[in-house]
């Protein structure tokens, strides 16, 4: 029987990394595994196919073509064997592969604290495996099934990628993304805009087209899918606060599905999608920056480079100031009277205690966007269409409504119980955040009771009575327990509407509530 310890020529089988089973006639169970070739010393990835697979002829073909692609980014296939039937088992065909020691990164993403990664690690990753992908397109070759988990990081700040061609050829296309108007484009153009989302917020674009081949799509990518917000997938910065315009722009003109302005062209290969991050970077900074003028001895950088150069710094100015000061004593020598002046308090102070008196040197540091959490001073129930006595005013649980801000997460704000996911005729209830003051609100950060949560983001200066007359921030559909929504623009107003439009159901299934256990609000308050 196959198995650990079993070689083939060279090669011996370690552990077995994966199964995949048919899911066609005239299909077996692929079976991925960790070997070690013998002659090499080194660790190797064997594929083992059966022979009588329908789909092995194609799989070869793949594997062929992905041998002569020359990226060092590309794990290369290394070897192509046939084994022959024994007692035991039916004749298999190997294919050895290069074995990665990095990191996947639907585990790298899962790891993280935040779970994503900064803007510019996501771009310079992902403008990576664009460029390795486009030393293929020479040889007519595209990846075809790009996802978290044939992406790998490793300790050398590498990005690596699996699967080249043999994947797309074993199992097709992650998802059935293409349509008529997407035949122009190439597979891997939709992938890299997709690991570009997952790179930036931890999730994947969700599926726009299914596939009865696929029953589990969430067993494809092994991280979770971005919420829905209506037709479109909502751009990162929809789903995950300080992300620039730059990832907004290539995801919409990559990601099938993604909202986009009218007008917009896709990027039509890899090459076309290393360019657009390499002109967005020409115009990208990570965050809006404010230069501000500190003086030293602030909290700042304390790597050994950045010490340095402040020490010199320091040095040069106050040499400077030396300079200053010594030439200032000599021309007053030289005065036959001093000249007396007056400072901000009235009194009088001699001018040679003005040369010589020491001065702060300082340094211009740049920080980021100085738009931070807005404090909210009340917060009150929402319910004004709810019925008699409701009217404008109306609010469903009110007494509990405090614990939506209270800091505790386990606490919450909960609906009542409705019959339907859409809370019957009212079609909403919510919650009201008073800021106290007039602000610039840019996004919020909301904890949510359970999974399936349709929400709109609204802002007014005053409690207007049909929820449809406040300004909409921003909404999202099929949102998870902890969601950060951030809007293209600020809308200016006193207060914040968290407006439920669609709860998700309890534990029993046969009745719905939703809820909310916290909430921030992100912007800055409006100068007088």
């Amino acid at each position: 029987m196959i198995g650990s310890g079993t070689k083939f020529n060279r090669y011996t089988l370690l552990e077995i990394i994966s199964e995949h089973p048919p899911v066609d006639g005239g299909q077996f169970t692929v079976q991925l595994w960790r070997g070690r070739d013998d002659i090499l010393d080194r660790n190797i990835a064997i594929r083992l196919m059966r022979t009588q697979d329908q789909r092995l002829v194609k799989v070869l073909g793949a594997a062929q073509a992905a041998a002569m692609a020359d990226d060092r980014r590309l794990l290369r296939v290394l070897d192509i064997l046939d084994i022959g039937a024994t007692e035991d088992d039916p004749p298999y065909t190997a294919i050895i592969s290069e074995w990665c020691t990095g990191t996947p990164l639907h585990i790298a993403v899962d790891g993280v604290d935040t779970p994503a990664y900064d803007a510019e690690f996501s771009l310079d990753s992902v403008s990576s495996i664009a460029w390795a992908l486009n030393a293929c397109l020479s040889i007519n070759l595209e990846h075809g099934r790009l996802r978290p988990s044939c992406i790998f990081l490793t300790e050398n700040s590498e990005v690596l990628i699996s699967g080249l061609a043999v994947d797309h050829a074993l199992f097709g296309p992650l998802f059935e993304t293409q349509s008529s108007q997407d035949a122009t484009t190439g597979r891997d153009v939709n992938g890299l805009g997709s690991l570009l989302y997952c790179f930036t917020t931890g999730l994947w674009p969700y599926p726009v087209y299914s596939s009865e081949k696929n029953p589990d799509p969430m067993l494809s990518v092994h991280v979770p899918f971005s919420p829905k917000a209506g037709k479109d997938i909502p751009l990162p910065s929809s789903v995950k606060a300080s992300i620039p315009r730059a990832v907004d722009d290539i995801v919409s003109r990559s990601v099938i599905g993604a909202s986009k302005s009218r007008g917009v062209t896709r990027i039509q290969d890899s090459l076309g999608f290393a360019n657009s991050i390499a002109a967005a970077r020409d115009y990208h900074t990570p965050l809006s920056t404010t230069t501000v003028r500190a003086p030293v001895g602030i909290s700042q950088d304390t790597s050994p480079k950045s010490v340095i150069k402040r020490v010199i710094g320091v040095v040069i100015a106050a040499t400077i100031i030396l300079a200053v000061s010594l030439l200032g004593i000599q021309l007053l020598s030289a005065s036959n009277s001093t000249t007396a002046q007056v400072d901000s308090e009235g009194s009088v102070v001699n001018s040679t205690e003005i040369l010589t008196s020491p001065a702060t040197p300082y340094i211009e540091i740049e920080v980021g966007n100085t738009a931070g959490t807005i404090p909210i001073a009340s917060v009150r129930s929402f319910d004004p269409r709810g019925g008699p006595p409701n009217g404008a005013l109306g609010t469903e649980r009110e007494n509990s409504a405090p614990r939506a801000i209270d800091g505790d997460a386990v606490t919450a704000w909960t609906t009542k119980t409705y019959k339907t996911a859409s809370l019957g005729k009212k079609g909403g209830v919510g919650l009201i955040l008073d800021l106290g003051e007039e602000a610039d609100v840019t996004g919020v950060s909301l904890g949510l009771v359970g999974y399936g949560t349709d929400l709109q983001v609204r802002v007014a200066n005053e409690i207007l009575p049909d929820p449809d007359l406040w300004t909409k921030l921003v909404s999202i559909d099929d949102a998870g327990p902890q969601i950060d929504l951030r809007a293209p623009r600020p809308v200016s107003g006193r207060y914040v509407l968290i407006w439920l439009t669609g709860i998700p159901p309890k534990e029993s299934g046969e009745k719905f509530q939703g809820g909310i256990t916290s909430a921030s609000v992100f912007g800055a308050i409006k100068d007088d």
